[in-house]
């Protein structure tokens, strides 16, 4: 496995509902440092209609011993009692943070806080229409048995419109309907696909006049919310976990929320003072 997908692979878990058996979507963890002290605290960052009004989800880790698979179950509403959760202050963006232990079996590899591309990063990358996109994702079809596998999927950054676009979408039993600044990208989402990160592809891309052989970073650039329907009657069709209204016609684009949005949720105060009181406990990671 190429060091790009073994690194998106690694900060990948796949999230199920309560019995874990039936899937919901991709989440990835994100490492938030402690202020001056070493380590950092485990967060799991996903789309919010992934989790919607559930009480309990299951997350499931790749282990550090081989052959094996390991299930954690999340009390999501504790979590929020506690103020371990957090959303955005915008309603209508599909986003949402919750804290996790670091559990010492589990295999992972948390992404830094410096590799989320800020809006700054975008100007300055020229991150635009045509710039390849690659993301891991779950893939209810074949998800593994003695690891995590998801699947690296690609495409491309098909529309970064200034204007907001209308979306309606929902969470739990909540019907959203919204207007949100998004991406739009080349690559049909397909269910579980929710919440994947989506990052700018590392290699040779063209920016500015030129031809830069030496590609860039691989910024995170945002995360999936899902294929962007187009205005037609939903249908019901049967399903691995079922069955589920999908709308008749898929338009083959799909929609990211910006990681400028995910930075406006972790830069929140409500987030860092509530780091600041786990980091001052002595069982901080």
């Amino acid at each position: 496995m190429s060091s790009l997908a073994a690194g998106m692979s690694s900060i990948t878990i796949f999230l199920f509902s309560s019995d874990g058996v039936s899937p919901l979507g991709t989440a990835f963890i994100v490492g938030y440092p402690i202020s001056d002290k070493p380590g950092y605290i485990p967060l799991i960052v996903t789309a919010k209609h992934v989790v919607g009004d559930a009480a309990q989800i299951v997350g499931r880790f790749s282990m550090k011993q081989g052959g094996l698979t390991g299930a954690a179950r999340y009390d999501i509403a504790e979590l929020r009692k506690n103020g371990d959760v957090w959303e955005h202050s915008d309603d209508g963006v599909d986003l949402l943070v919750f804290r996790t232990p670091h559990f010492e079996a589990t295999q992972y590899q948390p992404m830094s806080l410096t590799n989320i591309a800020s809006r700054q990063i975008y100007i300055e990358e020229e991150i635009s229409p045509t710039d390849r996109i690659v993301f891991p994702c779950l893939l209810a079809n074949f998800m593994g048995s003695t690891q995590n596998y998801p699947i690296i999927r690609s495409g491309s950054i098909a529309l970064i419109p200034d204007e907001q676009v209308p979306l309606e979408y929902k969470v739990g039993d909540r019907i959203i309907k919204t207007r949100q600044q998004v991406m739009m990208i080349d690559a049909t989402s397909i269910p579980g696909a929710s919440g994947s990160p989506i990052f700018l592809w590392p290699g040779p891309r063209a920016k500015s006049v030129a031809y830069t052989l030496a590609g860039s970073k691989s910024w995170l650039l945002g995360v999936m919310h899902g294929f962007f329907t187009s205005p037609r009657e939903t249908t019901e069709v049967p399903v691995q976990t079922g069955t589920r209204n999908v709308f008749a016609e898929n338009s083959g684009i799909a929609i990211v929320f910006p990681s400028w949005r995910l930075l406006e949720i972790l830069n929140s105060e409500k987030l860092k003072q509530r780091i600041k009181i786990l980091g001052d406990q002595p069982s901080s990671t």
